[in-house]
C-alpha cells in the first residue's frame, strides 16, 4: 500500500506533463493511466512493472497525429485514442502469433543505451525556462532554444529550479518521503498564495472531473493509423521488455515475453477507450515502486484508487498547477534513468558491450526512438556474428591456488 501511494504521487504529475508532451490537455495523462494501471496487474508477468503514459510514446504520438489533425484539436484527441487502440490491436496481433521471441534480440547494452538516450531533457527546456522551443529532434530544438533564449522567463526558470531542487535534496537527504506530492503540492499552494500568474507562470487551467466516457474510436481512423502505430508498439514493447527483465533479475524472477504482449496490448486498449494515448512501461515510476517495497501487482491497484480518488476530487487543486513544475518533475524522472554505473560495467566485461549502449544512446539522440533502436539491434546482431566467426581458443590447464582448469596461456 505504501508503495502503491508513492507511486501515484509521482505519477499524476508525471502522467500530466507526458500528456502535454504528446499534445493533449494535461487530464489525458491521468485517464491514460487508469486502464493501464488495472490491466497490467491483472495480465502482465512482472510484479514490479509500472505500465502507463510515458516520455517516449507521447513524443511519438505527436509527430505520428499532428500532420493527420491539422490544427483541429478535438480530431488530434480523437487521432491520438485511435492510435492507442490500434497499438493495442497489434499486441494482441502478435501474442497470437507467438512473436513474443523477438524480444531476445533486445539486449542488456541495448537497455542501458536507450534509457540514457530517452532521457535527455531537450523537449522539457521550454517549459522550464519560459523559452519558445520548435523543431523536430534534438539538434532542432536546441537550436531553437539557444536563438530565443533571449526570451527567457526569470520566474518560470526560478520556480523549476526549487522544484528541482527539492526533488533532489528529498532524495538525498529524506528518501522516505513522497517528494512528487509534496513538490505538486507546494507548488499549487505558491500560484494562488503569492499571485504567481500575475507575472507570467502558466498553469495547467481547469481540469475536467469527474470520469472519461469509454468510445471506441472509428474504424476509418485505425485503418490510417496502423502503420505509424506499428512503429509505436516496436519501441513499447522494447521498452517494456527490456525494463521488466532488468527488474526481474534483481528479484530471481522470469519475465514471460509472449505475455507481456497480451499485457500491453489491453493495456493500450484501455488508454485509447478512456479517451487517452498510446502507453508503454516506466522506468523511473518502476524504480521507485521497487525501491519502496513493491513486491506484487496489488501496488498497482492501489496507485489506481488514489488516481479515482484525484479525478473525482481533486480537479480544482490541479488547476493551480503551474506547467514549470510539470517540466521539472519530467526532468526529476529523466535524470533517473541516466545509470552511469551499468556503462562502467559494460565497459568492464567487454568493451564492445560499451560501444553497442553508446551506440543506442547516439542512435536514439541522432535517428530517433525507433531508428535508435533498430540500429542498436542491427549492430548487435553484427557483433554476435563477428564473434561466432572467431570464436575464442583457450589452453586449459591447472593454476596454483585456483580450483579447476583456466586458461593458463
Amino acid at each position: 500500500m505504501l508503495a502503491g501511494l508513492t507511486v501515484a504521487a509521482y505519477l499524476v504529475p508525471q502522467v500530466m506533463a507526458y500528456a502535454t508532451v504528446a499534445g493533449l490537455p494535461p487530464v489525458a495523462g491521468i485517464w491514460a493511466s487508469m486502464g493501464p494501471l488495472a490491466l497490467y496487474a491483472l495480465l502482465g508477468s512482472s510484479r514490479q512493472l509500472s505500465v502507463g503514459p510515458e516520455s517516449t510514446t507521447a513524443l511519438m504520438t505527436t509527430v505520428t497525429v499532428g500532420p493527420l489533425a491539422a490544427g483541429d484539436s478535438g480530431r488530434y484527441a480523437s487521432l491520438a485514442a485511435g492510435l492507442a487502440v490500434a497499438v493495442g490491436l497489434l499486441c494482441l496481433g502478435c501474442r497470437v502469433l507467438r512473436l513474443g521471441f523477438v524480444a531476445d534480440l533486445l539486449s542488456r547494452p541495448i537497455l542501458v543505451g536507450y534509457l540514457a538516450g530517452v532521457a535527455m531533457i531537450v523537449g522539457q527546456l521550454g517549459k522550464i525556462t519560459g523559452v519558445p522551443v520548435s523543431g523536430d529532434g534534438v539538434i532542432a530544438e536546441l537550436l531553437s532554444f539557444s536563438q530565443n533564449l533571449s526570451e527567457l522567463h526569470p520566474g518560470t526558470l526560478l520556480l523549476s529550479a526549487g522544484v528541482l531542487a527539492l526533488l533532489f535534496l528529498a532524495q538525498w537527504r529524506l528518501p522516505w518521503i513522497p517528494a512528487p506530492l509534496l513538490a505538486v503540492l507546494l507548488a499549487a499552494a505558491c500560484v494562488p498564495l503569492f499571485g504567481l500568474e500575475r507575472y507570467g507562470i502558466k498553469v495547467v487551467g481547469e481540469v475536467p472531473s469527474g470520469l472519461p466516457v469509454p468510445v471506441v474510436p472509428a474504424f476509418a481512423d485505425l485503418q490510417h493509423l496502423l502503420l505509424p502505430a506499428l512503429g509505436v508498439l516496436l519501441v513499447g514493447y522494447s521498452d517494456n521488455v527490456l525494463t521488466a527483465r532488468s527488474f526481474a533479475a534483481k528479484h530471481n524472477q522470469q519475465i514471460d515475453a509472449n505475455q507481456e504482449l497480451l499485457a500491453l496490448g489491453a493495456a493500450n486498449l484501455g488508454a485509447g477507450i478512456l479517451h487517452g494515448f498510446p502507453v508503454s512501461s516506466s522506468g523511473s515510476r518502476t524504480a521507485l515502486a521497487d525501491a519502496a517495497g513493491a513486491r506484487t501487482q496489488l501496488y498497482s491497484l492501489v496507485a489506481l484508487a488514489a488516481v479515482l480518488v484525484v479525478v473525482l476530487f481533486a480537479g480544482p487543486l490541479l488547476a493551480d498547477f503551474p506547467t514549470a513544475a510539470l517540466g521539472a518533475i519530467v526532468v526529476y524522472a529523466a535524470i533517473r534513468l541516466i545509470d552511469l554505473a551499468a556503462f562502467r560495467r559494460l565497459a568492464a566485461f567487454r568493451r564492445s558491450e560499451l560501444l553497442l549502449a553508446l551506440a543506442a544512446f547516439a542512435g536514439v539522440l541522432v535517428f530517433d526512438i525507433l531508428y535508435g533502436v533498430l540500429l542498436a539491434v542491427a549492430l548487435s546482431v553484427v557483433e554476435m556474428l563477428s564473434r561466432v566467426a572467431r570464436p575464442h581458443d583457450a589452453i586449459l590447464g591447472i593454476v596454483p591456488g585456483l580450483a579447476g582448469m583456466h586458461d593458463v596461456d
